[in-house]
């Protein structure tokens, strides 16, 4: 279970408010229940190889990060913060060596085509609003992919980011600290994080500040020995919708499914709640 703490005031730090309440993710996956017949080693090999194409997607898109801020910044993860933070990331889903190296070596490579960030507006099944994030060396495949994705489940392009807030976040482990919680928020206050949540099950504290403050606030904490996995935009809905039908349930996951498996797809963000 997440736990959040939302900061206000934050120019009085001895007025702080803080308000803890339930998690909503702006991104909901749903999970569906398969079974795969009554053989126990079906289960175990259905079980391992949907797990092994999870991985595999989480590798490919964290190798496009990888490249894209390789070229952007430099090699040096020294002084490029936002590679270190995915060398970091790298390291925690357990990629190979092997796969981080040919990512670095790809980002040398001058015969390669630039990465480049896109951004699409959705709208799907539910009056949902989703708001796509890829990174691409062809926007004309990426948009045909992304729209075959949505027309199979009734979707469509539409601006929808009126919606959204956009804010920096940073996602960081307690590293060689060992801080606590408490200290660790005390530490983000004074970085400058306006919203802090927790994730117990995964060590992992999520930080959410004013999008122009983002490397502000990842350096400082870099700079207190945190071990930040990812610095990047987030897009926070200004509400929420809550999805009660099954077969729009369906729908949004198959799109959320589809759409997260693409290639060039490295962030989803919706303002859709699932009640569990």
């Amino acid at each position: 279970m997440l736990r959040r703490i939302s900061i206000l005031n934050l120019a009085t730090p001895s007025y702080f408010t803080r308000s803890q309440q339930l998690w909503k993710p702006s991104l909901v996956f749903l999970q569906q229940q398969r079974f795969a017949g009554h053989n126990k080693w079906s289960k175990v090999k259905h079980t391992k190889g949907a797990k092994d194409a999870k991985r595999s997607v989480i590798y490919s898109k964290i190798s496009l990060e990888i490249v894209s801020a390789a070229r952007a910044g430099g090699l040096d993860p020294l002084v490029n913060n936002k590679l270190q933070a995915i060398l970091n990331k790298a390291k925690a889903a357990s990629m190979p060596k092997d796969s981080i190296e040919n990512a670095l070596k790809k980002a040398q490579d001058k015969n390669k085509d630039d990465l480049e960030k896109v951004t699409y507006e959705c709208v799907i099944p539910g009056g949902i609003a989703m708001i796509v994030e890829a990174l691409t060396d062809k926007k004309a495949r990426t948009v045909k992919e992304v729209k075959e994705v949505l027309n199979r489940v009734g979707g469509s392009v539409s601006s929808v980011g009126y919606l959204f807030d956009k804010k920096g976040k940073v996602v960081f482990s307690a590293g060689e600290t060992g801080h606590n919680f408490e200290q660790i928020m005390d530490n983000a206050i004074d970085c400058g994080a306006e919203d802090i949540e927790e994730d117990p099950e995964e060590n992992l504290i999520e930080v959410v500040c004013d999008f122009s403050d983002l490397n502000t606030v990842s350096k400082a904490l870099m700079d207190r020995k945190y071990e930040v996995q990812e610095i990047e935009a987030s897009y926070v809905p200004l509400s929420t919708v809550e999805i009660t039908d099954a077969e729009t349930a369906e729908l949004v996951e198959k799109c959320l499914d589809d759409m997260e498996n693409l290639d060039d797809v490295v962030k989803i963000h919706s303002n859709a709640v699932v009640p569990q």
